[in-house]
């Protein structure tokens, strides 16, 4: 009897969180997209507040995207649906490489993509609107995003191995497909283009 209710404790467990992805890939499908401003808090381990910044998202399901970080130092990231950019321009360069191979933005695959084969390794807690992801492939990053129940993020955070945190919440969204002229990019004249594919 001990066995069988220990069993049926963990299928329970593996359950809720089943259910907790499933919930969460269900909230990010009924937006096609959406653009909104964030503000940035990224702070210590200890809760000592390292940088603030500003910038605007733009998403467009599956694939699209463009976050560009306008304070305190201007970068782009956007992706085409098959590339991704990083341009900065202080430092005249830009880095493209394969979307999908791309594993320092996993957090975009995630939101724009609820099919994507990389929530396989991923665990989904879920608290009220919060979701925390916790990846089981030895990544070093958790993420936690709250969804409302129409679809709309709120805010999410990125959680580093050493406990920093970067803290985004998002604000003045407009949901809706967003035209893909948004997510091309043109490498400007005179620009060292890093061509990581």
């Amino acid at each position: 009897m001990k066995k069988f209710l220990l069993l049926m404790g963990l299928l329970t467990s593996i359950s809720v969180w089943a259910g907790d992805k499933e919930l969460l890939q269900q909230r990010l499908d009924k937006i096609d997209g959406f653009y909104a401003h964030f503000s940035q808090e990224v702070k210590t381990a200890d809760n000592q507040l390292v940088q603030e910044g500003r910038g605007e998202l733009w998403v467009t399901r599956p694939y699209y995207f463009n976050w560009t970080m306008n304070e305190p130092d201007e970068t782009s990231i956007i992706s085409d649906g098959t590339n991704m950019w990083v341009y900065t321009p202080a430092v005249e360069q830009v880095s493209v490489m394969d979307l999908k191979k791309a594993v320092d933005n996993r957090l975009m695959l995630l939101i724009t993509d609820s099919r994507n084969a990389i929530w396989n390794v991923y665990t989904v807690t879920r608290k009220q609107d919060s979701f925390t992801l916790k990846p089981t492939d030895g990544s070093n990053q958790d993420f936690v995003i709250s969804v409302l129940p129409t679809g709309m993020i709120s805010n999410f955070s990125i959680i580093e191995e050493d406990g920093q945190r970067s803290y985004y919440e998002l604000s003045s969204q407009k949901l809706g497909k967003v035209d893909l002229s948004k997510f091309k990019f043109t490498p400007p004249a005179g620009i060292a283009i890093d061509d990581q594919r």
